[in-house]
């Protein structure tokens, strides 16, 4: 199998004036600067990130007909139906137990689970990431998420046993055909050790724990879920230790 291979992002402006703050970005983050000329000179299939005056967006040029995107909780929520597998899952759970989310990314499961009245702590390691999807978190006044700039594997040793742990580690399965322009962002920015970080959740002392994975992708553990719950494209595997 080949190695994934990950492409930083790259970090530039639409305006003039937001030049110094885009570069400021570049680094805090430790990421490559680069002037609009030198993106469409030699950047062209790149990942970007730019500096505008109405926050930081996103933009994966490889995407035909792409454009620069933030996030919207607002709209999203408004998309989510109580088919969803995660609502359907968590639904089944005790409000009182808190939930760490181990593989934060864009929130968006996060949001789903906070939604429905748990307090959501969320872990993301890189630092580009987690101060835009923390900006987009403020933008829309999202509460009951925790975003915290951490390795979520440092943290695993502290979690307490009236704990939900959720795995959402992205799918093995490289398609374009099945990822929205934010996922596919994300795996082609991030590399995960899922079977690495599924493990020592396994190995905590959460009572529950929630494994989002595609319904292609194997099981990369000998442990057994307690039970499924299916979809179309996904799948939550949930690994109950409750008495």
């Amino acid at each position: 199998m080949d190695k994934k291979i990950i492409q930083k992002p790259l970090v530039s402006y639409l305006d003039a004036e937001l030049k110094e703050a885009a570069e400021n970005f570049s680094i805090r983050h430790n990421l490559r600067f680069c002037t609009p000329r030198e993106i469409r000179k030699s950047f062209s299939s790149n990942l970007i990130i730019l500096v505008t005056n109405k926050g930081i967006f996103l933009q994966d040029l490889s995407l035909k007909n792409s454009k620069p995107f933030d996030l919207n909780f607002i709209s999203f929520r408004e998309k989510i139906n109580n088919k969803n597998l995660i609502e359907r899952c968590f639904l089944k759970f005790d409000k009182k137990y808190r939930v760490y989310d181990l593989s934060a990314g864009f929130c968006f499961d996060a949001f789903i689970i906070s939604s429905l009245g748990f307090d959501v702590q969320a872990y993301e390691k890189e630092s580009w990431l987690f101060e835009f999807t923390l900006e987009n978190l403020k933008k829309d006044r999202v509460k009951n998420i925790k975003l915290i700039n951490k390795n979520s594997l440092d943290i695993l040793k502290s979690i307490q046993p009236k704990s939900i742990i959720y795995l959402d580690p992205m799918f093995g399965v490289d398609n374009k055909s099945f990822a929205k322009k934010e996922m596919h962002f994300l795996r082609r920015s991030l590399l995960v050790d899922s079977e690495d970080l599924l493990e020592k959740a396994l190995n905590s002392r959460a009572e529950l724990v929630v494994l989002k994975k595609h319904r292609l992708d194997d099981l990369k553990t000998e442990k057994k879920p307690s039970f499924k719950l299916t979809g179309k494209v996904v799948s939550l595997n949930i690994f109950d230790r409750r008495n």
